[in-house]
């Protein structure tokens, strides 16, 4: 017989100790020259238009590097599948705590208060709360020409704000209906789910206001 090294033993934690202790070092406790942190000013607004953006007195706060909106860096859209979402909200903004602009500076403190002292002026358009509703032929449209962007599945669903269908069929549904006892007609409706992430995050930046090699905590 086969003997085994790993399977059936017990596998202890290896950064269990560290953790339990508080010994572990996590991104949030590097402390390195020169690293500066950055904050995001995100939208209160479920949906609405951009009419302007104010960063001059955050760039003049004493402890700022950098105030970045869409217009300082390129107008490229990234998601995971479908590239629909720009890095900072460039015309307008689509749900609440879109991103709008960043924020670079000697501490998180500076940081906040920065991202405190930019003014931005919204047009606030209606919104889409409900899935049904939101695809009828009255509903705010939230993006008009969703055919340009890469990666969205063909045929595009006809209906309004549908990225796609999926149709899955199996059996002989009328049989089916005609042998049952009972039918049950309802609409079930669940909730949106997404994984929670363990891991820590971390980044460093390089662009033309010359954060070239420093840790940027985010």
């Amino acid at each position: 017989m086969t003997t085994l090294l790993n399977v059936g033993r017990p596998a202890g934690h290896v950064e269990g100790p560290e953790k339990v202790t508080g010994r572990a070092r996590y991104t949030a406790d590097i402390n390195l020259p020169g690293m500066l942190y950055g904050k995001c000013l995100r939208s209160p607004y479920p949906h609405a238009r951009i009419v302007s953006i104010d960063t001059s007195r955050a760039r003049q706060l004493p402890g700022v590097v950098d105030v970045i909106t869409a217009n300082d860096i390129p107008h490229i859209l990234i998601g995971r599948s479908i590239h629909d979402w720009p890095a900072l909200a460039h015309d307008r903004v689509r749900f609440i705590g879109d991103k709008v602009a960043a924020v670079a500076a000697e501490s998180k403190e500076i940081a906040e208060e920065a991202i405190a002292l930019i003014d931005v002026q919204y047009e606030e358009l209606p919104a889409v709360f409900d899935t049904f509703e939101a695809m009828q032929d009255d509903a705010p449209l939230l993006h008009e020409d969703m055919a340009s962007y890469d990666g969205v599945p063909q045929p595009i669903s006809p209906l309004r704000n549908v990225v796609s269908q999926a149709f899955h069929r199996h059996g002989d549904i009328e049989a089916g209906f005609a042998q049952a006892d009972r039918i049950f007609e309802h609409t079930f409706t669940v909730p949106a789910v997404h994984q929670w992430y363990l891991e820590p995050q971390g980044m460093r930046c390089a662009d033309r206001s010359g954060w070239q090699g420093q840790r940027l905590a985010i």
